[in-house]
Order: structure tokens, then sequence, then C-alpha cells
């Protein structure tokens, strides 16, 4: 959905855009005329006889190998240019454990976790879990394979279940508290702290089902919140922006506990749907889906 949206709003006067659709099995180039197979080589296709070239990747794939850095790291061998952050700046945010630790030692204030890693001992590792917890795949998104854990026996269920995702896991504490989102883009070497957020959810997490069904969470943007704890909030996504060295887009999610913001998760490929976050705080400042498209092409 955030792939074919983007391309429909895509600037015609700018760009001449083609669909590419990668999977495990195949990269295939498709228009309303029929499909092409990539040619990894140069990331390249022929149509009618002739080779065409791409000269920029807007990149719409969350999760691997889009929001990992390993697409972008591709890209950067062969020259051509993207529209997100560079390979290392990826990789760490992808990875939820090192990317909070590597924050955390900036006195940015994150949930306290442990990681667990498929065919290891880790019976060392449950004397230190409390309950309730989360337990989610490492490096992964859209909320697939996380529970929430209320005991020592949903805690196996729930790390099987991850485990099928991601050979790490990540336990993580449970904090109670209100949840938001905010978003920052950068045009030009100017950054924009989007409006936060604030995330209701009917079940006990933002987990898939709350996140994209039309039966879903409640987003109510712009977020109920004081404008003093909006600025410290928007403070913090500019810092943490810059301490990974991300480019041109990214979203934030925290929880609001006891008037401390902890960061969650950072997304440096945020859903790009009509309803997805990012679109509807650039709408609550007046900037239309293809003119965010602009701004981040």
């Amino acid at each position: 959905k955030s792939a074919q949206t983007v391309y429909d709003n895509l600037d015609r006067t700018r760009f001449t855009p083609t669909r590419v659709l990668i999977d495990e099995n195949e990269w295939t180039a498709y228009d309303d005329e029929g499909k092409y197979s990539i040619n990894k080589n140069d990331f390249s296709f022929i149509k009618n006889d002739i080779k065409v070239q791409f000269e920029y990747a807007f990149i719409v794939i969350h999760g691997t190998p889009g929001e990992d850095g390993k697409l972008v790291g591709y890209f950067d061998l062969l020259g051509i240019t993207y529209n997100s952050s560079g390979v290392l700046s990826s990789a760490l945010t992808f990875n939820k454990n090192w990317c909070n630790r590597f924050l955390s030692t900036y006195g940015i204030i994150v949930p306290k976790s442990i990681v667990f890693y498929k065919n290891e001992d880790n019976s060392l590792l449950y004397s230190e879990i409390s309950y309730p917890c989360f337990v989610k795949p490492n490096n992964g998104g859209s909320s697939i394979g996380t529970h929430k854990v209320n005991d020592r026996s949903d805690l196996e269920i729930a790390l099987n279940d991850a485990f099928h995702h991601d050979t790490e896991v990540i336990v993580e504490e449970f904090i109670q508290g209100r949840e938001f989102s905010v978003g920052i883009i950068c045009d030009e070497g100017k950054e924009e702290v989007m409006p936060l957020t604030e995330i209701v959810v009917e079940s006990e997490f933002f987990d898939f089902k709350q996140k994209y069904s039309e039966e879903g969470a409640i987003e109510i943007t712009p977020a109920e919140l004081s404008s003093k704890k909006v600025l410290e909030c928007q403070e913090i996504v500019k810092r943490v922006f810059k301490l990974l060295r991300l480019n041109k887009v990214a979203r934030i999610d925290f929880i609001l506990k006891n008037k401390e913001f902890y960061l969650i998760e950072v997304n440096t490929i945020p859903g790009m749907s009509s309803k997805s976050i990012l679109p509807q705080q650039a709408n609550s400042l007046g900037i239309t889906f293809s003119e965010l498209i602009s701004k981040l092409a």
C-alpha cells in the first residue's frame, strides 16, 4: 500500500517512475504493459529491446532488505542515489537492542532489555526478567512476532514464536504510559519535526491488527498534550536524528511515563500509505501527500 500510494503521488514533472517488487526469489519491475526481470548486476531491465537504467531509488520496503541497510549498500556500489538513510544508520536502527543501547549512552531514556539468541544457552537470562514484559524479534517491524508476556510460561511461547521471525529476540521491560509517535523530515538540509500523534489501543499493545485493520487503534493528531511536553519530545527527536546520522525521514515511537519520554523504536522507512501516521502528521500542517513525497524524494 505504501509503495502504490507513493507511486501514485510522485510528481510526474520531475520523475518517470517504475515500480520494482523485491522478494526472496526475483526482483521485478512492472507497469501497465507488463513485468520485466531486473538485472541485479546494474539494477536495470529490458523493455521493448531497450535497456532501462534507474537513476534514483525511492525505497518503501518495510523490513529487510529495505530498512536494514542491505539495499542501500547495493545502491552505493552501483552509484545510484536513494531517499533513505545510509548503510550504518539503517543497520543500527533496525537492530532494536544496539540502537537503544547506543542512544542510552547519550542520555536518551530507553526501556531496559536483554537479548536471547537462537540455538544458544540463554538459561542465565531468565533471572533478569521481570513481568510483564515485551518479547519481539530484534530485527523486525510491524509488531510481527511481538507479544506482551505476563509470566514464565507465556515467555516460552512468545520466544518460540519470535524465533520464527529472527535469530535474535529482545525481551524488554513493560513501560506503562501513553504512547506517541512523531515523524521528522529533512528537505534540502532543513529538518522539520511533525506534530505528535497519540496512539490509543483497544488491545494490550499496538500490534499488527491495531496498526493496519479498519477497527484498529485510534490515532490522534495533533496529540492532546501540553506545548511544553510536545516541544520536549520534538527536541529529543531532532537530537536522535542527528546522533544516528539519519537522512530524509524517520518516525520515532515513545511511551510517556511519569513525565518522562521513553524511546521505544526508531523507524527509518515509516509507513507511507494514505492512513499512515507520518502523512497524517504532515496533513495536519497543511502538507499534502504529494508535497510530502516531493520533500522526501
